[in-house]
């Protein structure tokens, strides 16, 4: 068989078998989220590869089986109907879609628009936010996520603004992290945006958001929240945040199909988004013409209905235990050990599933990939190195619901085996 049949062949047969394994109800499973057979029977909703300990969940979670074969479903369907079901039905699912959105966020749904992921969402916000005038100030942090830095620097360039990048502190602690921004507010008074990132991707701290972006609204300073990581780790109240533009990802802790983002603008606040490149004039108020992604994967969107239908079966706060249950499995068992610096504080304000660590003294990137490859290859524990912190870069941990118990034990006895 030539190769390329053969990987068709392969992906046809892997898509049949998703396609055809029954689903068992969650009405037929006792749900006590303090129970392992509970989370066993979540863990069984899942199809994972046995060739590794998958613990980076970070880049993208997988879907689960439901959710596979309802975009399985959808793909045949939009790939059936083409663009006889998008020209005439689709903006209408959509709309629904949104609503359903929009109500799960407390927000209006003229505030929501979906987007290809969250770095185009806050690519849009970053480049689009127009009350910057040369001279002004804008601030972003080491924990941001380096496209979203480079964006930052950009505005240098093309809104003739100063840019200014603060190092988090490490060891990082909640009062330490909002001090950091009060004396960088406190240094450059002519401040008018800073990027927040609401879970960091480096490290999985979760930043102090409220309080942070109360200090920037005493000092007329916007706040753009890139909440790529958070939405699906732990609950919050977007509300409560007090922020006004904010960048989601469906695709990474929501469990949708690739290809989901989520933008939001405060319905007050659009007019200070410019429209995408002449999408439309200034006076159209309309979110949708802050961001113009083409054609998309409607199968993905179709699935979104289907990816919240599946966690609302588990529960929010049931998933947001479970992950930081699994965190502190390993975590509790390096913490002892004198040649471990974990770089996530243990404040439960601080952490949800993403924790980062380095072994004291391999500070490099080069030292962090051999030890990602040392863990990989070893161990059979594949996560991922970071870079870019001020203090130097580590390996990311980012556990999911298809996890056990003896996954983290697995990942703790090869760090601590490590640097014995």
């Amino acid at each position: 068989m030539k190769r390329r049949d053969f990987l068709i062949s392969t992906a046809a047969v892997a898509a049949l078998s998703i396609a055809n394994i029954p689903i068992v109800s969650f009405a037929n499973v006792a749900r006590d989220p303090h129970d392992e057979d509970f989370w066993n029977f979540v863990r069984s909703q899942y199809d994972v590869t046995s060739d590794v300990t998958n613990l980076e969940a970070g880049y993208w979670g997988i879907m689960s089986i439901p959710v596979t074969q309802a975009y399985l479903k959808h793909t045949h369907f939009v790939n059936q109907n083409s663009s006889y079901y998008v020209r005439r039905n689709y903006w209408n699912d959509y709309g629904k879609i949104i609503a359903r959105l929009a109500k799960k966020l407390g927000v209006g749904e003229d505030e929501l628009v979906l987007t290809r992921n969250a770095s185009e969402a806050m690519s849009s916000l970053i480049n689009g936010y127009n009350k910057l005038e040369p001279g002004d100030t804008v601030i972003y942090a080491d924990q941001d996520y380096g496209s979203m830095q480079s964006e930052m620097r950009y505005l240098k360039q093309y809104r003739g603004v100063d840019v200014i990048d603060i190092a988090i502190p490490e060891p990082a602690s909640y009062e330490a992290v909002i001090d950091a921004y009060r004396v960088a507010l406190d240094q450059n008074p002519k401040c008018k945006m800073i990027l927040l990132t609401h879970v960091s991707n480096r490290t999985g701290i979760i930043t102090p958001v409220r309080e942070i972006a109360g200090m920037c609204r005493a000092r007329g300073v916007d706040v753009l929240l890139d909440a790529a990581h958070s939405w699906g780790q732990f609950e919050f109240d977007l509300q409560d945040l007090g922020v006004d533009f904010i960048g989601f990802n469906m695709h990474k802790w929501m469990g949708v199909p690739l290809g989901v983002g989520l933008l939001y603008i405060r319905k007050n606040r659009v007019f200070d988004i410019d429209p995408l490149r002449g999408e439309a004039g200034p006076e159209n108020d309309d979110v949708r013409t802050r961001i113009h992604t083409g054609t998309v994967n409607f199968a993905s969107v179709l699935t979104i209905p289907d990816a919240l239908d599946f966690r609302e079966n588990i529960g929010q706060k049931n998933i947001e235990n479970r992950l930081r249950s699994l965190r502190n499995q390993w975590v509790s068992q390096v913490l002892d050990n004198d040649k471990v610096e974990i770089l996530t504080p243990e404040d439960e304000r601080m952490y949800a599933a993403i924790t980062s660590f380095r072994i004291k003294g391999k500070n490099s990137y080069e030292e962090n990939f051999a030890l990602m490859n040392l863990l990989h290859d070893k161990y059979g524990i594949f996560t991922v190195a970071i870079s870019g912190l001020a203090k130097g870069g580590g390996i990311r941990v980012s556990p999911s619901l298809y996890n056990t118990r003896e996954d983290m034990d697995k990942l703790a006895a090869a760090i601590n085996d490590i640097t014995a």
